[in-house]
């Protein structure tokens, strides 16, 4: 599988993606408004701030996972879906980004 497929496999099976945008979208809007008058980025600029830290996310869960499933070279997409069915990924994932807090600088 690789990182698109994932993604994609990720938003039809799971809200972690969208638990994780809404997390980081308020994580923003507050670094935001900490930002002097003047200084505040526009809508257009948090929400590309939001985007790579979701790609960022789907990155570091992506190869994580790929470190640890052993991949049939004939069904590779099959050996993922076992290994995040088999362990649960998805569930613990979401429980984990719904407790997510992300630290003010």
């Amino acid at each position: 599988m690789d990182r698109e497929e994932f993604e994609t496999y990720l938003n039809a099976n799971s809200r972690v993606v969208a638990i994780f945008r809404s997390h980081a979208l308020a994580y923003q809007h507050s670094k935001n408004r900490q930002r002097a008058t003047g200084k505040r980025w526009s809508e257009t600029a948090v929400a590309s701030a939001v985007d790579k830290m979701v790609s960022q996310f789907v990155d570091n869960v992506y190869d994580k996972l790929k470190a640890n499933i052993k991949e049939n070279k004939f069904q590779p997409y099959d050996s993922w879906v076992n290994f995040i069915e088999g362990n649960e990924v998805l569930d613990n994932l979401e429980e984990t980004v719904s407790e997510i807090e992300f630290d003010e600088e």
